[in-house]
């Protein structure tokens, strides 16, 4: 299985739309971001997307992870920072003998030594969100190529159950 860990602020920060929600609708600048690397998370890809978030000032004791549309979404604790986690996690990960590979996404310089350190490899957020697009468009072309390809069921069926299937039609 293949692994990304996103550094979720600092790629909204490198994104031009997003890093303009910031001050206004933090959620929606994380939910773009969110839905913009869904992509990835198809089969082919990463088996594991994770964006990761600080919680500064949340209650929770714990981190929280929610699923959406096959992307992990965690909010630290409150005493984390993404950084920290992230680095865990891709220490954790390296390690295990079912993770081919792990990639790291940030542009953070600190971050991507600590993540390069453990074997991770490192991709700077331009380049993520590049290739996230990229996979949108190969996705959408794959479902225009499928559609084309459609074959009608009674081509797909054999002699006898198309003759049993007309019985039941037609009597």
């Amino acid at each position: 299985m293949r692994a990304l860990l996103v550094d979720g602020y600092n790629l909204i920060y490198a994104h031009h739309e997003l890093s303009r929600l910031v001050g206004s609708d933090m959620d929606a600048a994380r939910e773009g971001l969110v839905r913009e690397l869904m992509p990835l998370a198809a089969p082919g890809r990463y088996g594991l997307v994770m964006v990761v978030f600080d919680a500064a000032g949340s209650p929770n004791p714990e981190p929280v992870f929610e699923e959406r549309g096959g992307v992990t979404v965690v909010f630290t604790r409150r005493t984390q920072s993404a950084d920290t986690f992230i680095e865990k996690a891709a220490r954790r990960m390296s390690s295990r003998t079912e993770v081919s590979e792990v990639a790291v996404a940030t542009s953070d310089r600190v971050l991507s030594g600590l993540a390069s350190g453990f074997g991770a490899r490192v991709i700077n957020g331009p380049s993520l969100l590049e290739r996230a697009h990229e996979a949108a468009d190969e996705t959408r072309e794959e479902m225009k190529r499928a559609a084309r390809r459609r074959v009608p069921l009674e081509e797909r069926l054999g002699e006898e159950t198309r003759r049993l299937l007309d019985e039941m039609r037609y009597g």
